[in-house]
């Protein structure tokens, strides 16, 4: 029974690796400084339709012994798969590229030295750690890390109870005039920061590389709510201290380093390095947890063998895969595009196709073949539903919204 529990703790910690990214603190430290507590919505929105998706698909690689990019292939055939293929393809490779410069700028902060310089050895270390690193390390030791994160909410402790008039802008945000496109521009980018297609990817492949059965049910269900309701606490807390600190002062948040601020008011230089810390390792994290999904969903979907605990020799074209995505990410990065832009981009380029990601869920969890007597529940699929009609909603506004809002 301990060791079950346990399991759960690292299922846990591992869906905190996977929710805090670069996505989740730039769109939480905009929407904060700008819009005070007025985007805590779509956090919650978000946070809620992950937990459902995360669970099914822990769910489907659990009972079915397969992983959703294969189940997309298989059920729907290779030229449908090739859409969500490409989509992903375009959407994570500036993503990660963003990962890999918010690890950059963590160790500016540290050093005090220009982010760029650090962008290859960061690239380097990326790739050593999935070229020879086990999954359990991949998976864990970022996320152990990334409990430095805790220290958000004490940050908010310290800097005393929001004021009356900031709690009232949760439900009444002070959204100026000319600002609307831009408010629900960062709730659009918010939500496809939140929703990512590739920590689907991620989980589904890692339940098989940890050969997940019925009884490890338990352990997804505490990965899917308890961890990412975690990853939303700490997006929440940024949200909180962005509008406590940023928003009073005028400061956008338009770097990285405005949105440590923050912490630096609330802790002094203790606040600055525990960001910089934390920013480091959730980045460090979704990086990797990018790289791998990528070569899964590939691999998986050409029928390839693959599979992180694999030597390179006996996987070979599962590495040369997540070697030349991490180089077509290098190269996006190096185009000299500011992090926090790139990020905005993937997010919103990443809501312009959800609809498309998330579609297969509705079918493949509702197949016997593949689930039994383990298919959705209807209220499920209605849940399930109504993420796709909002994740229909956020594609068709986002350009227009990025257009409006100058991005």
């Amino acid at each position: 029974m301990s060791r079950q529990w346990l399991q759960i703790a690292l299922g846990i910690l591992t869906a905190i690796g996977g929710f805090v990214d670069v996505g989740a603190v730039t769109t939480a430290g905009e929407a904060g400084a700008q819009f005070g507590l007025g985007l805590i919505w779509a956090m919650v929105l978000g946070t809620l339709a992950i937990m459902l998706l995360v669970e099914m698909s822990g769910r489907f690689a659990a009972i079915s012994k397969k992983t959703y990019a294969g189940a997309i292939r298989e059920r729907f055939g290779f030229k449908f798969y090739l859409l969500p293929l490409s989509a992903a393809l375009a959407a994570n490779s500036m993503l990660l590229a963003a990962e890999m410069g918010g690890v950059s700028i963590a160790v500016s902060l540290f050093t005090g030295g220009p982010w760029r310089r650090y962008y290859p050895l960061v690239a380097l270390l990326v790739w050593l750690m999935i070229w020879r690193g086990p999954f359990k390390l991949i998976e864990n030791a970022p996320s152990l890390m990334g409990l430095v994160t805790f220290s958000f909410w004490v940050a908010i402790f310290l800097l005393g109870v929001p004021s009356p008039e900031l709690v009232s802008t949760m439900w009444r945000p002070r959204v100026e005039p000319g600002q609307m496109a831009g408010y629900l521009y960062i709730a659009a980018a918010m939500l496809g920061a939140v929703i990512s297609p590739y920590l689907v990817v991620f989980y589904s492949s890692g339940a098989r590389e940890e050969r997940w059965t019925r009884r490890s049910l338990v352990v997804n269900r505490a990965s899917a709510v308890v961890g990412m309701g975690f990853g939303s606490l700490i997006g929440i807390a940024l949200i909180i201290l962005s509008a406590l600190v940023l928003g009073p002062q005028g400061v956008g948040a338009n770097t990285l380093a405005e949105v440590g601020l923050s912490m630096a008011r609330a802790m002094g230089p203790l606040g600055s390095l525990l960001f910089a810390t934390a920013l480091f390792t959730t980045c460090l994290g979704a990086a990797l947890e990018i790289v791998l999904a990528m070569s899964y969903n590939i691999s998986q979907g050409f029928g390839w063998e693959w599979g992180e605990e694999k030597l390179p020799a006996e996987a070979p074209r599962f590495n040369l895969v997540l070697t030349l995505f991490l180089l077509l990410a290098f190269g996006i990065g190096w185009l000299n595009i500011d992090p926090i832009q790139l990020t905005l981009y993937a997010s919103t380029f990443t809501a312009l196709v959800l609809p498309v990601a998330l579609f297969p869920f509705l079918v493949i969890m509702n197949d016997r073949r593949y689930l039994g007597q383990l298919t959705n529940r209807p209220w499920m699929n209605v849940a399930l539903v109504g993420i796709l009609l909002m994740a229909f909603v956020v594609a068709v506004v986002s350009i227009p919204l990025m257009v409006l809002s100058g991005g």
